[in-house]
């Protein structure tokens, strides 16, 4: 029984030898790309003071203050969106 990456070899080695071999490449760079590791990602722990201030919005969502939050409508007007 072929195993998923067997059958995608067979393709791939058949599209690679064909007109198609450039856009193959092309498709297979892409979606590489996007599997690989942001490097903007920031991976570092939350300081405390990062976790005081998510604690603290999650507290006013309990709450249910809506002046802690600037409204969506405000935002995308202020994004431009």
């Amino acid at each position: 029984m072929e195993t998923i990456i067997d059958d995608l070899m067979v393709k791939i080695k058949a599209i690679a030898q064909g007109p198609n071999a450039e856009l193959l490449r092309k498709l297979i760079d892409i979606l590489y790309e996007r599997e690989q590791p942001q490097e903007e990602y920031d991976d570092e722990p939350l300081s405390p003071e990062e976790l005081a201030a998510i604690e603290e919005a999650d507290e006013a969502k309990r709450r249910g203050d809506k002046d802690y939050f600037i409204p969506w409508e405000e935002v995308k007007k202020e994004l431009g969106l």
